[in-house]
């Protein structure tokens, strides 16, 4: 499954298989509004896959954005149907 970002009311949801080949895509999505001094909330709770660069990835992106002073939060919900996570 490919990877799809949504916004809703500075939410940012993920969505399909967070992986190596397009965490870059992420990060660089998310970058954007880090830097323009914007809230970021980012909601994994829907994602099938996550594989330990990505979670690397995500941790790094949170430190900048705590570096920069914006107000970050990353939420993750069990995966209920399979307990993935």
């Amino acid at each position: 499954m490919a990877l799809q970002i949504s916004e809703a009311r500075g939410v940012f949801s993920v969505f399909g298989e967070l992986n190596s080949n397009n965490v870059t895509i992420l990060r660089r999505h998310l970058s954007n509004h880090i830097k323009r001094d914007q809230r970021v909330i980012l909601s994994l709770e829907r994602l099938k896959t996550l594989v330990v660069n990505s979670a690397f990835t995500l941790k790094n992106l949170f430190m900048e954005a705590i570096g920069k002073s914006s107000i970050s939060s990353i939420v993750v919900l069990e995966n209920k149907s399979d307990g993935c996570f």
